[in-house]
Order: C-alpha cells, then sequence, then structure tokens
C-alpha cells in the first residue's frame, strides 16, 4: 500500500457521522499517515537521544458520538503518554496540529510549570505569529503565542486542578500548504525540532513528578 501525505481529503473522514464508520476511515485512512510520520520524528528524536515512541489514539470509549479529533502521540514511554510531557500530531474536522503537551492527568504540574517560568526566554525566541498556546487539547479554542498569554496559561496550568499546557501550530484545511504534497509534514517535523529543547527540559522533570 502507497501510503502519501496529509491532503485536504483527510478532513472527510469527519463527513461520516457513524461512530464504526468514522472509526473505520480513521483507521485506514489517517493511522497509517500517522504510524509513518510517527516513525520519522521518532527517528528524529532518536538523534537528539531523547527516547520516543508513538502511541496512536485508539478511541476505545467511542460507543454513541463518533470522535471529533484524532492523533498519534509521541512521548518517552512505550505504554502511556498522557501523565508526562509529550507531543502530539492530529486532526479535527477543520484544522490539522502540532502540540508539545502537559496534560490535566499529570500529577504534580509544579515542576513542570518551574521550568516553563525558568525557560521562558527559551520560548520566546519562537518567531512570533506563528506558535498557538491551548488550554484543553479536546477543545478548539487557541491564542497567539505572546508574554502576556504564556504567563496566564502557565499560571492556570498551576491553579486550576484540570489545567492543561500546549505549544504548538495549527493547520486549518483552507491552508495553501496541504496543495503541496509533503509540506505540512516538513513543517510538523520542523516545528517538533524547534520545541525539542524546551521538551527536553521537561523530560528531565518526570523523576519529580
Amino acid at each position: 500500500m502507497i501510503i502519501i501525505g496529509f491532503t485536504v481529503d483527510d478532513f472527510k473522514v469527519f463527513n461520516q457521522q457513524t461512530v464504526a464508520g468514522r472509526m473505520a476511515l480513521i483507521r485506514g485512512q489517517l493511522d497509517p499517515k500517522f504510524e509513518l510520520l510517527g516513525a520519522t520524528i521518532s527517528k528524529q528524536l532518536a538523534t537528539e537521544n531523547i527516547p520516543a515512541f508513538i502511541n496512536v489514539a485508539k478511541h476505545l470509549r467511542r460507543h454513541t458520538n463518533p470522535a471529533p479529533n484524532t492523533w498519534f502521540a509521541i512521548g518517552p514511554y512505550k505504554r502511556g503518554y498522557k501523565m508526562v510531557p509529550h507531543f502530539e500530531v492530529g486532526f479535527w474536522d477543520d484544522r490539522l496540529f502540532v502540540w508539545l503537551c502537559l496534560l490535566e492527568n499529570i500529577q504534580q504540574p509544579a515542576p513542570y510549570a518551574a521550568i516553563l517560568h525558568q525557560q521562558q526566554n527559551l520560548i520566546k525566541q519562537l518567531p512570533v505569529g506563528q506558535w498557538q498556546l491551548s488550554g484543553n487539547h479536546m477543545a478548539k479554542p487557541i491564542q497567539p503565542l505572546n508574554a502576556a498569554n504564556l504567563a496566564a496559561q502557565t499560571q492556570r496550568f498551576i491553579d486550576v486542578k484540570k489545567g492543561e499546557w500546549l505549544l504548538g501550530k495549527v493547520w486549518l484545511k483552507t491552508d495553501p500548504i496541504f496543495q503541496t504534497s509533503g509540506a505540512v509534514e516538513v513543517e510538523i517535523k520542523q516545528s517538533i525540532k524547534q520545541l525539542t529543547p524546551l521538551y527536553r527540559y521537561l523530560l528531565a522533570a518526570i523523576r519529580e513528578d
């Protein structure tokens, strides 16, 4: 089977309104692409001596409503990723995303928040206008990365019981990048490369979690 890169046709998966129908399309159309790109990113991180394991979303609890989004995660452990820093790449019906994630599943957010405070200059070196923040990996709203939003989101991650901290990029399905084969995959890999120094610092805090 020949696997091509992400295209605008991949968003049509979400036109299927039944659980079984959408899951079949996710499994047949998106997951093979996730596995292929995930393997490439894992090798990229391995060159930085960072352990990287792929976990493709299974949506096993979806029985009534079809999954509104789908993704694969890359984290430091073969089993489980939500309780530690990790990357996620995936789709909503109208956008593709790549995130560096600290999710609500993390039991002790303070060590990670301390690193985010310590490494603010590293984060602020990211090109203005290209990066987004999110406080909920299961919702679409995002905010542009700037000093005020960064400070607010980091504080919320500490203060709110189910607070989350995500930094990354989003491409709407109308973005011309999807007209060039392989272009968005290049951007995703480059984005992860730019986030890798921060990711390395966050991984070092796992022993404190």
